[in-house]
């Protein structure tokens, strides 16, 4: 989903009765208070003192007495369903495709600590709500967190951890604490709060939640605990330095970083910040409970960034690795459903990259067009809500109706073409590399652990047999700060990383930031001209201050996520939650730009 349009769960609602709902839970977002500096007491976690208000994150960090932990943690923290305090009271979301969003989820969270560092076994999608049983509505990620020990705290250490409640075929997050004792095999209830979110879809209210739920600690067996604290010290080796906004003002001077944020209401944005010279310089990561801990830590809800992130970085990876031939395969040779829709004959991978199938469900209005004309309509919901392969497929087809005009022509924007190149180049995979190739774990094992991303959580489809299912690419990836600039890096370097060519260079050469026109316009109009499409990127038009006049690439997600690529090798991110109702706030990127610019020189 893009940041462009409004994707409208539960598109039965007027838009007045809609919006009013958006507009109850922002203001409950914006406005919620937290008690200050108030420490989690033993008594508060061993007897279960029910929270009815979010605190300041600091009680879930270790305090300014802290010392190591009085022994390591090692196990499984079985987490009971709870019902959550959340403000506003009433999600409004007691049925939302069959579950409860009112409801923390019954989970099991395996952890082992490293270096005073709580890590969990897994950073993917933990799979809860979106499969039967349970009310919960909820699917979990988890992140690293630390262990310590408090000198009130009677001889139990604690445990802290980050985390985000989910969902398999969505991609906004939750983003939260939680906080734990532990001591010789025993553990007290668990106290979590949540305090962030990015723009949300079926769970229309944005809302932040607190609660305890029993917790019991239950005994791990596995054989791999050397091989998980070794990929966790890679990660940490590999990770892009984070570091103060401030410390960027002292570098450069205050006044060129003027304006950074002006592109967006405060009040929207969650964290916005600058990869400059090898270094991510971030203006904070704001929440209901003060700053959040472990911002780079966390992980964020980009929606549509994963296009160019993911389905733009496996097409490059598969031009390179068979040659430029695969922008022209068609999607029928490699997805036989197809063969029932002639209107899909001659729809080609570089079509579906580009939105440009020639299939939708908007008007044949094409002068002006706006690229948004039919992307979400009554029949979207009934494929983003089809849980498995077959079915997305089978839907998708059903519901495009065939343009006027072939492929190749004329910008429509579509989740659904997205999906469905991932599908045919995961078949395209197999057909070159045998029937378990899978296209995931390719971009995985051959461009971002090269890259020093070593956990890339993606919502997949569920599938009856419980196999993993195929990666939504459209949407679905929850990025760190230094997966969203380790990926721009790479486009930035042509592809080319550690003397290793990964991505297809003569594409990617196409849709660096440049003064040649590419694309095909969408009908988005900013304040240097019309933004163009091409190749899963925005290309936003913008005239240097030196006089030259540029098309630059950004990675676009709903809510007003964006990761721009500017010349001279800086990128700036932001991670926002604009709500989808509110056209107002709409996020400009120019603003980002002209600190970029001041900062280096964008003409050749």
């Amino acid at each position: 989903m893009s940041l462009r349009f409004y994707k409208g769960l539960g598109v039965s609602q007027s838009r007045a009765v809609r919006d009013a709902v958006v507009c109850m839970g922002l203001l409950a977002f914006a406005s919620v208070g937290y008690a200050t500096a108030a420490r989690l007491t033993v008594t508060d976690l061993l007897d279960a003192v029910a929270p009815i208000a979010v605190i300041d994150n600091q009680a879930f960090v270790p305090g300014p007495h802290a010392a190591a932990a009085h022994e390591p943690y090692r196990g499984t923290l079985r987490l009971a369903e709870v019902l959550m305090t959340t403000q506003p009271a009433d999600l409004q979301a007691h049925a939302v495709l069959g579950k409860d969003a009112q409801y923390f989820p019954q989970v099991d969270l395996t952890f082992l600590s490293v270096r005073g560092d709580l890590v969990p076994v897994t950073q993917e999608v933990i799979r809860v709500g979106s499969l039967p049983g349970g009310r919960s509505y909820w699917d979990v990620i988890v992140q690293p967190g630390r262990v310590w020990s408090e000198p009130a705290d009677r001889g139990w250490s604690r445990g802290a951890f980050p985390f985000s409640l989910v969902h398999t075929l969505e991609g906004e997050t939750h983003n939260g604490l939680a906080t734990f004792l532990y001591r010789g095999g025993r553990v007290s209830h668990l106290r979590f709060q949540i305090v962030q979110q990015t723009t949300p879809a079926h769970v229309e209210t944005y809302f932040t939640a607190v609660g305890v739920t029993q917790a019991t600690w239950v005994e791990a067996t596995r054989r791999d605990w050397a091989a998980l604290e070794a990929t966790y010290r890679a990660s940490l080796r590999d990770a892009v330095p984070v570091r103060s906004w401030s410390e960027l003002e002292r570098k450069v001077g205050r006044a060129k970083l003027e304006g950074f944020d002006a592109g967006l209401a405060a009040d929207q944005t969650v964290l916005t910040g600058l990869d400059y010279h090898g270094v991510f310089y971030t203006r904070g990561c704001t929440s209901a409970g003060g700053p959040l801990p472990w911002c780079d830590r966390t992980r964020f809800g980009i929606w549509s960034v994963t296009k160019a992130f993911a389905n733009e970085v496996a097409l490059l990876h598969l031009a390179q690795k068979y040659g430029p031939g695969v922008f022209e395969l068609k999607i029928r040779d490699f997805v036989p459903e197809v063969a029932a829709y002639p209107a899909w004959a001659n729809v080609r991978f570089d079509d579906c990259i580009n939105m440009v199938t020639g299939q939708g469900n908007g008007s044949a209005e094409r002068n002006p067009n706006r690229s948004g004309d039919g992307y979400i309509d009554a029949t979207y919901n009934d494929w983003a809500d089809a849980s498995s392969r077959a079915t997305k497929v089978a839907t998708l087809l059903r519901i495009a109706r065939v343009y006027p005009w072939g492929p190749g022509e004329v910008v429509r924007y579509r989740d659904q073409d997205m999906y469905l190149l991932g599908e045919a180049m995961d078949r395209y995979l197999k057909s070159k590399e045998g029937p378990t190739a899978d296209l995931w774990s390719m971009l995985e094992r051959e461009v971002y652990r090269p890259l020093g991303i070593h956990y890339a959580p993606i919502n997949r489809t569920i599938e009856a047999d419980g196999s993993a299912g195929q990666p939504l690419m459209a949407y679905g990836y929850y990025a760190t700060i230094s997966d969203l600039v380790k990926v721009a890096r790479l486009y930035h370097a042509g592809g080319r990383h550690a003397g290793v060519q990964l991505l297809y260079a003569p594409r990617i050469a196409q849709l660096q930031a440049g003064t040649a026109p590419r694309g095909l316009p969408t009908g988005d109009k900013g304040p240097f001209g019309e933004t163009t499409y091409f190749n899963a990127f925005w290309e936003m038009r913008y005239d240097a201050t030196e006089g030259c006049k540029l098309y630059i690439p950004e990675m676009v997600g709903w809510g007003d996520n964006s990761v721009s690529l500017f010349p001279g090798g800086l990128t700036a991110v932001r991670v926002a939650h604009n709500p989808s109702a509110d056209t107002s706030n709409a996020g400009d990127p120019a603003a980002m730009a002209r600190v970029a610019n001041r900062l280096t020189r964008f003409c050749p």
